[in-house]
């Protein structure tokens, strides 16, 4: 059924939640390989994202239709994306989820598997979608909104109730896409003039002064894109290059940098400096070298397959700026990324916290006195973030924190010097930067 939307969105589910693999990865292969409209590819992949963004609401609707049987993963979420394409998208006639699904489920398995998904759904359509429980207890809560119980009474003991509240309504609303403007090759309001003609309908960041966001769009697919004028970048992201306040002539080190949104970003400050691009994977270095070419910065960057965390090992040379741009749950992703929510276990946020630590340690005798180390995640809880800057600096007396280098409409997001982010403060990445510099 290699021409079915909801076919191949129930083959990507069952990869994600087979496979731990990532959504939009899966999505973008088996799109590669099909032969839908443009009006079928969007419907597959909205049938994908509202799945995973609303994994537990539609488990609870299914339930009571199941009985407790236990069903493949893959009829399972068949069952979900049938529920979701009935409850959620308006403009799709009930018969043809009905009878496209059972089809998908004969076709796989057989006519009984046809007659479970028929009954299923036809007792769904005579009960109609299960009133969700209202009260604000963490059980409620995490089953509204589809997050899970441990992330949700984190979110609650350190950001307190009404801020977890808000991020929760935010994080399953379909996200935007923003791109970053090069201003080495164009300027933002001449991008977005060429952009808006092709249809695009771009707007200009609140937090970047050189991000462009739109609604939707398959913005790597023009020509602007491939002349380097421009790359894919959360708004977000866009702040972290700016707070290393790189000079003309630094020497900078990206410690963790695939697939280089960020090095470039460094690239573009520099006229006589380089910058110095580091992934424990040999293929992602050729990701950012290709980004570095194809936005005009090739002779500027160069990189090396090096573990961050044994860089002080490896490199025998100083940099004044140093960025860490540190491994991390990246649960401030999870608008863009919903399936991570489910793949998070909270001793992953020790053992990420443990790792952050080493790299960061690897960097310090690297950075020249007077240097500037940034450290930024992209993820909001605490033991990924401000407990790491205390923790390093409990360690590396010859370090203090410096305020992070922002925009006065970010003073909110403030705290401490430190920049935090919520995915719904700006409808951007959830993220995180600390700025240090090194005392003689």
């Amino acid at each position: 059924m290699k021409n079915n939307p909801r076919a191949l969105a129930v083959t990507a589910l069952t990869r994600v939640f087979q496979s731990k693999a990532y959504s939009n990865i899966e999505i973008n292969n088996l799109l590669k390989n099909s032969d839908l409209s443009d009006a079928d590819s969007r419907l597959m992949t909205n049938i994908v994202y509202g799945v995973i963004q609303h994994k537990y609401v539609l488990e609870f609707q299914l339930k009571p239709y199941l009985e407790d049987k236990k069903v493949e993963l893959w009829l399972d979420l068949l069952l979900m994306s049938a529920i979701y394409q009935l409850q959620y998208l308006d403009k799709v006639p009930d018969h043809a989820v009905l009878n496209e699904s059972t089809e998908i489920a004969k076709q796989k398995a057989g006519r009984g598997a046809g007659n479970l998904v028929n009954a299923v759904l036809r007792n769904y359509q005579r009960h109609g979608f299960k009133d969700l429980p209202k009260g604000d207890s963490v059980y409620n809560l995490s089953l509204r909104n589809s997050v899970p119980r441990w992330l949700v009474d984190l979110m609650i003991d350190q950001q307190g109730f009404d801020k977890t509240k808000e991020i929760l309504s935010s994080v399953n609303q379909p996200s935007h896409v923003s791109i970053r403007v090069n201003t080495n090759k164009t300027t933002v309001d001449d991008l977005q003039k060429a952009l808006d003609e092709q249809g695009f309908e771009m707007h200009k960041s609140k937090i970047s002064s050189v991000g462009l966001v739109s609604k939707s769009g398959n913005l790597v697919n023009t020509q602007e894109f491939r002349d380097g004028l421009y790359t894919i970048q959360d708004e977000s992201s866009m702040l972290v290059a700016p707070a290393l306040d790189v000079q003309p002539d630094s020497k900078v080190l990206d410690a963790c940098s695939a697939p280089g949104g960020k090095t470039t970003h460094i690239a573009s400050y520099l006229k006589d400096g380089e910058v110095f691009a580091l992934d424990i994977h040999k293929h992602k270095t050729k990701l950012v070298r290709d980004n570095g070419q194809r936005m005009g910065y090739g002779d500027i960057i160069s990189t090396g397959a090096v573990d961050a965390r044994k860089a002080k090992d490896v490199l025998n040379t100083k940099f004044d700026r140093i960025l860490v741009d540190a491994p991390c749950s990246g649960l401030g992703l999870i608008r863009r990324k919903p399936e991570l929510r489910y793949f998070r276990k909270p001793e992953d946020l020790e053992n990420l916290q443990r790792v952050q630590l080493e790299i960061l340690d690897s960097m310090v005798d690297l950075l020249e006195v007077n240097g500037k180390l940034v450290f930024s995640t992209c993820t909001f809880d605490d033991e990924e973030n401000e407990l790491v800057v205390k923790k390093f600096l409990d360690k590396h007396l010859n370090f203090d924190l410096i305020p992070v280098k922002h925009d006065p409409v970010l003073d909110e997001s403030m705290t401490h010097g430190m920049l935090k982010i919520f995915p719904s403060d700006y409808f951007t990445d959830g993220f995180f930067i600390a700025a240090f510099v090194r005392k003689n």
